[in-house]
């Protein structure tokens, strides 16, 4: 069902919106179109942010975006707005979004990337037919507000470990430990992941912890050998890699005494 209106009389004896500021034109009031132009003001400081990064039609088969700023971690990345940007004709889904660079990307076509591994921010889905764009959909939903991590928003995931796992890179930037183990814990790295996926590690029971890269190498002073877990069982001991462009991991941090499967 439709969505209704509030009774006539209640709308007419109302004077104003507490949330917004937005002002009612009174009954009778002259003249009519200053306050006309009063009410239009406050509607567009209330909407003004809803238009940071919106898609909109521009004739043909351009489209414009607006500018905007979106938080990536802590560094808050700015774009500038655009126009002129033609899709490809006769698209029944084009995945309009901005990378973490704030880069525009209008030819995706299949569906928005994994966010996990791909982080970007979402704008439109348009489609296209003859020469002209059928329908823009808004797909800013969820973006409005980020808290970055060190003012104490989205937090690392700490994922414990009493048992062997493989890690996938959906999980990237979570931390393992392996607190209550009562033996050996060997965690699989995932295959093939993109660079700059992000793992950390910690001994947290005095049991042997493993990082095993599968056919890759994890790259460090113990050794750089392909196919070799690294490993540490002292509480504290702890290790953080990255995938590289090479398809290996780079040690970006360690503390104890990591050593390569001999």
């Amino acid at each position: 069902m439709a969505e209704v209106y509030p009774s006539d009389n209640e709308l007419l004896n109302i004077q104003s919106d507490v949330e917004t500021g937005v002002e009612y034109i009174p009954t009778g009031t002259s003249p009519y179109y200053l306050q006309f132009r009063k009410l239009l003001y406050r509607l567009l400081l209330a909407a003004r942010r809803a238009n940071d990064l919106r898609v909109y039609d521009e004739g043909g088969l351009d489209i414009g975006v607006k500018d905007g700023k979106f938080w990536l971690g802590t560094e808050m990345v700015s774009y500038d707005g655009s126009s002129g940007n033609t899709l490809g004709d006769d698209k029944a889904d084009i995945y309009v979004y901005l990378d973490s660079a704030g880069n525009l990307v209008t030819d995706e076509y299949s569906s928005f990337p994994n966010m996990a591994t791909t982080p970007h921010i979402r704008l439109a889905i348009v489609s296209t037919s003859d020469g002209d764009i059928e329908s823009i959909t808004d797909c800013r939903v969820g973006h409005n507000f980020v808290m970055p991590y060190e003012a104490g928003g989205v937090k690392k995931t700490n994922e414990v470990h009493i048992a062997d796992d493989t890690l996938t890179v959906e999980e990237s930037g979570s931390v393992h430990t392996n607190l209550g183990a009562t033996g050996t814990i060997t965690l699989t790295l995932p295959a093939s992941a993109p660079e700059g996926t992000e793992f950390t590690f910690a001994v947290q029971a005095a049991q042997e912890l493993r990082v095993d890269p599968g056919t890759a190498a994890i790259r460090d002073d113990s050794g750089l050998t392909a196919d070799k877990y690294k490993t540490a069982d002292a509480i504290g001991e702890c290790l953080t890699l990255v995938a590289d462009s090479n398809g290996d991991w780079a040690t970006i941090a360690k503390h104890g005494m990591w050593t390569e499967e001999a």
